[in-house]
């Protein structure tokens, strides 16, 4: 079932409900006002009767009974008045053949003063008068109220439910529609979106409502998507690229080696190219392999506590057995009294490797291979791992271009890299919520700060 003619529905199911309680009850309150009136007719009837007839009540005596109960339960009807002695003896009547009142109704007026009933299909009204002479008399009024009324206002109002509802489910429908147009809306805008057209949008609109916040979230969606599909065109371009100069450097090589016959020291050193070469090509393959892995495992990277003092000199270690004539400097500020606030939660392989890119790049760009690693710790173990070299400083433009994988500055294409290394770090980082940012200057160098979340 579509929305729209869901929507239709329950919008018609609870009018009709409102409607049909609201109908029931004006036909409820007609009939209670009309018996109301017309028990209201009969007390006015008792009143004049009793008020008439009991100037000289001694003239009364109990009259006969003649009345016979027919074979049927319905009795005619007729009007009539009647009175009746403390003995509950009827006294007068208007009507002779007219049946007499229960004892039960003449006990129940008789201790209510004033008390309604229902005698088939007559209503009735009895009330108490003491005579002109101290004698109690009760005045009995009985009357047929026609329901005819009441049943035309049923009908009218049946015929008003059916109109109503049909009414209700035609507005149903047309609001609905009205309501869901703007998602039939993006729906053909989301569905007219292809590979080559991933820039378009949806558009929000001035308002604040829902369906706004959907377009929204839509966009922000297709913003991922966009750079989704990016990424995977840069990554295969690079890819391609970057595994593809090391294999021609390689078989060239052998080629030339195997052109003719070479001396030992000519092999030895055609070998030990092609194995540099292979170690490039292997190194680009584990980075990949690590940045596929927190990409798309991130829930299955363990955490675990972690000393960061600890994790600094084993990053330091890796640096410089990866990178010649490396020299890392470490600094410790604010060191806490206790050594449990040096522990974090994270994954200590990836934390190291994250660390050890830093380190390498600094290396690389720095004037004299040298780099400072500090650990800046503060309160709630919110501690700052600061990795500083004095190389040329970064553009502004190029801050944050530096995480996107494959991305190389143009000022620095003669330098030996794959451009993996900082967006390895970025995606490392985010998985243990721990906030990169880079302060660059021509005085003060280039400082990636890494700031680890409040525990």
């Amino acid at each position: 079932m579509q929305i729209r003619t869901r929507l239709t529905l329950l919008f018609t199911l609870n009018a009709a409900a409102v409607l049909a309680a609201v109908l029931v009850y004006v036909w409820w309150a007609y009939k209670q006002q009309n018996e109301e009136d017309f028990y209201k007719n009969l007390e006015s009837k008792a009143a004049i009767t009793g008020y008439t007839a009991l100037v000289d009540p001694e003239q009364f005596r109990p009259l006969p009974v003649t009345w016979v109960r027919p074979d049927g339960d319905t009795l005619p009807y007729r009007d009539n008045v009647s009175l009746y002695n403390a003995a509950y003896e009827r006294v007068f009547t208007l009507r002779t053949e007219a049946p007499p009142i229960s004892i039960k109704n003449l006990q129940n007026i008789e201790a209510a003063g004033n008390f309604r009933f229902r005698n088939k299909n007559l209503h009735g009204f009895g009330t108490s008068i003491i005579g002109n002479q101290g004698i109690p008399f009760m005045v009995v009024t009985e009357g047929y109220c026609d329901p005819g009324g009441a049943q035309e206002l049923a009908q009218i109002l049946a015929v008003s439910f059916l109109f109503g509802l049909a009414a209700f489910a035609a507005l149903g429908w047309y609001f609905a529609g009205q309501a869901l147009a703007p998602v039939s809306q993006i729906m053909n805008e989301v569905d007219a979106l292809r590979p080559n057209n991933l820039n378009k949008r949806i558009k929000t609109g001035k308002g604040k409502d829902e369906l706004s916040r959907l377009a929204s979230t839509f966009n922000r969606l297709l913003d991922r998507v966009e750079h989704a599909f990016h990424m995977q065109r840069m990554f295969l371009s690079n890819v391609s690229h970057e595994l593809r100069n090391p294999l021609t450097a390689v078989r060239t090589q052998i080629d030339v080696s195997l052109q003719r016959q070479r001396s030992a020291e000519e092999y030895r050193s055609a070998l030990q190219s092609s194995l540099n070469d292979l170690r490039e090509i292997s190194e680009v393959e584990e980075k990949l392999l690590l940045l596929a892995k927190v990409h798309n495992e991130p829930g299955a990277i363990q955490l675990g506590p972690i000393r960061l003092d600890e994790l600094l000199w084993q990053a330091r270690e890796a640096c410089l057995r990866r990178v010649a004539d490396s020299k890392v400097q470490i600094e410790f500020q604010s060191l806490p009294e206790e050594e449990d606030e040096l522990v974090v939660n994270g994954n200590e392989a990836l934390l190291r490797t994250a660390i050890t890119n830093l380190l390498e790049n600094g290396c690389k760009y720095s004037t004299n291979n040298q780099v400072v690693l500090r650990l800046l710790c503060k309160p709630n173990r919110a501690h700052r791992i600061e990795v500083a070299n004095d190389g040329p400083a970064i553009p502004e433009a190029e801050q944050k271009l530096i995480f996107e994988p494959f991305y190389r500055s143009p000022r620095h294409l003669r330098l030996k890299g794959a451009g993996i290394g900082l967006s390895l770090v970025q995606s490392i980082l985010d998985v243990h919520e721990v906030h990169l940012q880079v302060q660059s200057s021509e005085e003060a160098g280039t400082v990636f700060q890494l700031d680890f979340p409040k525990i």
